[in-house]
This record gives C-alpha cells, structure tokens and sequence, in this order.
C-alpha cells in the first residue's frame, strides 16, 4: 500500500499529472494508520511552518507629547519581541539605561541618530534575551528619575509537543 500525499491545488476528479506546481510524497507501508499518521504530522509542520512569523510581536511606547512622558512606562514583553518608541511631540529620544541601546530619529550604530529630536520619529528597538531593560529621555530625566520607563523582558515559553496514537 502507498500513502499519496498532494501539497497545493489540483482537481480532485483529475487524474494526478506533475505540472511542476504541485508535489506529492508517497508514504511506503502496509496499513492505513501509517497514512492517517504521516498525513497528520503533514498537517502539524504545515501550520508550524505557517506561524513561524507569528512567534515575535510588536509593541507601542509613545514618547512625550502632552504627557511629558512614556506610556506605557512599564511594559512586559517576551524575549525576541520588538518595542516601537513613537515620538508624540516634544524634543525626546530613549536611552537604555545600560547603553544597549539610544534612539530618536534611528537609532545610533544602527544607521539613524539617537540624539533627542522635536521632530516625528519612530524607532524601533528588539530585545533578544530574558532581563529587565531601564530606558529613560536625555533631555527629561535620568536612569532614576523624570522620563523614564522599563521594558520587562520575559523568557519565552517553548512550544512542547506530544505525542498520539491513532485509533
């Protein structure tokens, strides 16, 4: 017996012909639940493959306009996760407090410039590891005090999978 497995489009009531847009797998063995097996492992690194660009996210931190500050001051994100600094008014920029990273229009060594800026910017910040990153405004505040907030990087949780048996 032999499992047919089709990827992408065809015409069921067709017979099979390879145009070269099309791929099959055939599955040697002698029962059907070898089949059901394969075709929903198929399945699962189908919707795997699928959501791969799913795993990081993004996230807003306004900076200034007319609060003066960054909201939100704290956020919790986890590791691979990237953090948005939108400029709302004001001259501003985000300086990690442990010099990882300073940004405003671009970030420096990253092709932009860092120092504060009244102009509209965005930058764009990832944080690849597990930790808690303190981030504060040149102009407004300190690692301590004034305009001044924390990213809380969280580890990520790994996908764990299981197995199954086929009735």
């Amino acid at each position: 017996m032999t499992c047919h497995f089709s990827v992408g489009r065809r015409d069921p009531s067709a017979p099979w012909k390879h145009d070269g847009r099309h791929e099959r797998a055939r599955v040697p063995g002698d029962n059907p639940e070898m089949c059901i097996l394969v075709s929903r492992i198929l399945v699962a690194s189908s919707l795997l493959a699928a959501s791969a660009t799913a795993w990081s996210a993004g996230y807003i931190v306004n900076v200034g306009g007319m609060t003066g500050t960054f909201t939100p001051a704290t956020l919790t994100i986890a590791a691979g996760d990237t953090v948005t600094f939108v400029n709302k008014g004001g001259s501003h920029n985000a300086v990690a407090s442990d010099g990882s990273f300073r940004c405003a229009r671009g970030c420096d060594g990253k092709g932009g410039s860092g120092a504060p800026s009244n102009m509209n910017w965005v930058a764009k910040v990832t944080f690849p590891k597990p930790g808690s990153v303190g981030y504060f405004c040149e102009v407004h505040g300190t690692p301590t005090s004034g305009m001044r907030g924390t990213i809380i990087v969280q580890p990520t949780t790994p996908v764990e999978l299981q197995s199954f048996e086929v009735d």
